[in-house]
Parts: C-alpha cells; structure tokens; sequence
C-alpha cells in the first residue's frame, strides 16, 4: 500500500469539512472541473456543484454526522496522477439517514486534489441477497437464474 502525504492532508481535511458541516471547505479538496458520483448515482459536475450539493445534505440529511474515512490503497497511474481507494464510515445521529453507514470510494487525484470521487455503498452480502442462502453461497456471476 502506497499512501502519499497529500493523500492522507486531503482525507483528513475532507473528514474535518464534514464533520464541521461545510460544503465549501469539502470542495476545496476537489479540482475545479472534477466528478463527483455520489452514493446514490447522481453525478456532480465541478467544484462549485459538489460544495452546493454538499452543503444541501450537511443542512438536512446529514446534518450533525460524523465521518471517519482511510485510505485503502493508492497507486500512482501517471507522473503526479494516483488512483486511491478509501473506506468511511458515517454515523448519522438523526432524521432519516439515521444510523452507522459504510462506503467505499475511488478517487483519482492529481496535485493535491480530487479530479474522480466515485462513492458506493457497502453492506453485508447476505443483505443484499435478501438472506437468500441458496444465492448467498453462489459468486455474484452466478447470480442468474437457473432456469433461464
């Protein structure tokens, strides 16, 4: 696992921004045309939309949360372009997000900001499947039908 220490200043400052409820100081860690696909598929287009869409979550939804996020793993693409995948959890106290909830995301950063940010949902398997123990113990490209 390689970690550089722009990655590790970016995921601290974007873990206080959140937990501080501040869209702006959140896309300040993002380039000024990046791509933001968020955990339910929208895609935010440029810095100033990822604060605005940020901001709007941190006042309803995810207001008063908390955010702990780590990097997973990093590679570098390119002279000065990395792919870094990290994991969060975000503990929501109230409202209708409520509860503890787990992600993993995929960023591609360049010079010490976000240029990708692709955020997806985790759970448990068995969740997923719908505790359907014939389909949980089957790979996911075995998912098919067995009649068709």
């Amino acid at each position: 696992m390689t970690i550089s220490m722009p990655v590790d200043e970016i995921l601290a400052g974007m873990a206080r921004a959140w937990n501080a409820g501040d869209g702006a100081a959140w896309a300040a860690h993002f380039a000024e045309d990046a791509d933001f696909v968020d955990v339910v598929g929208r895609v935010q287009r440029g810095r100033d939309v990822i604060a605005t869409e940020h901001q709007k979550i941190f006042d309803t939804v995810y207001q008063g949360s908390r955010l702990a996020i780590r990097c997973l793993d990093s590679r570098q693409l390119a002279d000065g372009v990395l792919l870094v995948h990290t994991v969060s959890t975000l503990r929501v106290p109230e409202g209708p997000r409520a509860g503890e909830w787990h992600a993993i995301q995929t960023k591609i950063v360049r010079d010490g900001k976000i240029l990708a940010f692709h955020n997806t949902g985790r759970m448990d398997l068995a969740d997923f499947v719908g505790d359907d123990e014939g389909l949980a113990r089957r790979s996911p490209q075995e998912w098919r039908r067995q009649d068709s």
